[in-house]
């Protein structure tokens, strides 16, 4: 019962002890507390606080303290860290009310399109897609971001996704591989083409500047920067003669990696997003020249 009033004592004493370690410069730090007669040494170094515990005791005639105790408490160190990862989308994070929320991690679909040239929203006459039907999908594997400055308003995100684009392209048409080139070609009445699409996966890599402000419950947000781009799976399909679908080409000489141009906005785990490659989608002199952009709703997690 002694020893554990002692102990009770001796942690009521730590904060003594911090404010006598305080006043010494040396790198370990010692307070003792005195209680009838027994002893309790506070030694405090980097990162722990020793406490040590001692009781007189009677030996051969003579009074003696003798260590009945010891304890180490590690130290809780509160660092300034504004860099955090954000692991995967899905997985629950909690956030405090006015904390930085990153607009990175999550699902988006969208249509796609072709244009003939760098930031032209028209459709391409070079390659003709059936619009409807011309679309990508893609989720988010893994997000970094860095708040500045605990500011909950203003941040960088970057993401890692995996996903999938599709080019439909429009009436009696397909993207052949011929002579060392790909040639958007029209069928003829020996051979004719439909449902011909060109797709490709990829894995994008966006680095976002972000502003953001809580509106009501939920904050308002935008972000945009450049978004690198790898391509892979690249294949073009065609159903022949009114037959089943069939591969005429993989690779198509297309870009093996783009830079893109990504915009998004929105109001709380809903946005909206614009992407458009800085240059074109086939490797110069090997395609058509036309550069992809696409458009579509996102939901970050």
């Amino acid at each position: 019962m002694k020893t554990r009033i002692m102990i009770l004592a001796c942690l009521l004493a730590v904060p003594a002890g911090r404010m006598a370690a305080q006043q010494q410069t040396d790198p370990e730090q010692k307070a003792t507390v005195q209680t009838q007669g027994d002893s309790i040494i506070i030694r405090k170094g980097k990162g722990d606080m020793r406490i040590k515990v001692y009781e007189e005791q009677l030996e051969d005639g003579e009074k003696k303290e003798v260590q009945i105790y010891e304890g180490v408490y590690l130290e809780k160190v509160d660092a300034d860290k504004r860099t955090f990862l954000d692991a995967l989308p899905f997985i629950p994070k909690k956030r405090r009310y006015n904390a930085y929320e990153p607009h990175c991690s999550g699902l988006y679909i969208g249509y796609s399109r072709l244009a003939n040239d760098f930031l032209s929203f028209g459709a391409s006459d070079k390659m003709v897609l059936d619009l409807s039907k011309s679309w990508e999908f893609g989720f988010n594997i893994l997000s970094v971001y860095h708040n500045f400055k605990k500011n909950p308003h203003w941040g960088i995100n970057l993401g890692v996704s995996w996903g999938y684009r599709s080019f439909n392209i429009d009436g009696n048409y397909a993207l052949l591989k011929e002579n060392g080139t790909s040639i958007f070609t029209a069928g003829n009445e020996e051979t004719s083409y439909n449902k011909s699409r060109l797709r490709h996966f990829f894995f994008r890599v966006p680095v976002l500047m972000e502003w953001q402000q809580r509106v009501g419950r939920r904050k308002v947000f935008f972000n945009a920067g450049p978004e690198f781009e790898i391509r892979h799976g690249v294949k073009s399909f065609s159903h022949i003669n009114g037959g089943k679908k069939k591969t005429v080409g993989k690779g198509m000489y297309v870009q093996p990696v783009g830079i893109n141009l990504l915009a998004q906005a929105g109001y709380g785990n809903i946005g909206i997003y614009l992407r458009y490659s800085t240059y074109g989608l086939f490797q110069k002199d090997k395609g058509p020249e036309v550069s992809p952009y696409s458009f579509g709703v996102a939901w970050y997690l």
